[in-house]
């Protein structure tokens, strides 16, 4: 594994043995390594925060069975540049698909970026991150750019991503297709945010994720920087 690598692992728990140790001595020299893995941890927490409600549900028996098969084809962990591709190739896809379609779904090809539209838009633009809904809110956060993005999961849409404010709309900047556990009884929230999205904000953030209060304010002001 590669430093980038190490670090998320670092940050997930799943360094042991020698290799824990390893990273740990290069963090005790290297003090921006340890901002680094400082930032990851505190993303995944204000994540994880988000879902807390539900987290004690049962795993529906569909989801078991699909974590199953992936299990058997093994684990792959991706570095940044493949995770950055990926959202890439997501991203256009859902490009060409909405551009034939212009009139149809979540989002909508504009001047070369997909705009978010309806319920989606509304639920970004007025739902703070601990609020329950067909869509759930996960992080928000400020990009390198300076705008405010947050990451989204849409049971009604079945899609998940990150969408950041540019004037008075909001840009999608990686979709993913997502779905809810199969059954009438599932809740939004009871599912993972997607690898890649995880991936995503961490390409693009910029200092720490908004806490309850900061995005409140961030509310108040339509998102504006």
């Amino acid at each position: 594994m590669d430093r980038a690598q190490r670090l998320i692992a670092y940050a997930d728990g799943e360094l042991t043995g020698a290799e824990r140790t390893a990273f740990e001595a290069e963090m005790a020299a290297d003090p921006a390594l340890v901002a680094e893995v400082d930032l990851q941890q505190r993303l995944r927490s204000r994540i994880a925060d988000a879902y807390a409600p539900v987290l004690d549900e049962p795993v529906p028996a569909a989801l078991v069975a699909a974590a199953s098969v992936a299990n058997d084809r093994g684990r792959r962990r991706f570095g940044a540049p493949q995770w950055a591709a990926m959202a890439a190739c997501l991203v256009a896809g859902v490009l060409v698909g909405r551009a034939a379609l212009p009139n149809q779904g979540p989002l909508a090809a504009r001047d070369g970026v997909l705009v978010v539209r309806g319920d989606l838009a509304n639920a970004l633009t007025t739902q703070l991150a601990a609020e329950s809904g067909p869509v759930k809110l996960g992080v928000s956060f400020r990009s390198g750019d300076g705008r405010y993005c947050r990451t989204f999961q849409s049971a009604p849409d079945r899609l998940a991503g990150v969408a950041c404010r540019e004037a008075d709309r909001w840009v999608a900047r990686t979709t993913t297709a997502w779905a809810p556990a199969a059954g009438p009884d599932y809740r939004t929230a009871g599912s993972e945010t997607p690898p890649a999205v995880l991936a995503a904000v961490d390409s693009m953030i910029a200092g720490e994720p908004l806490d309850a209060a900061a995005e409140r304010a961030a509310r108040a002001r339509a998102w504006r920087p």
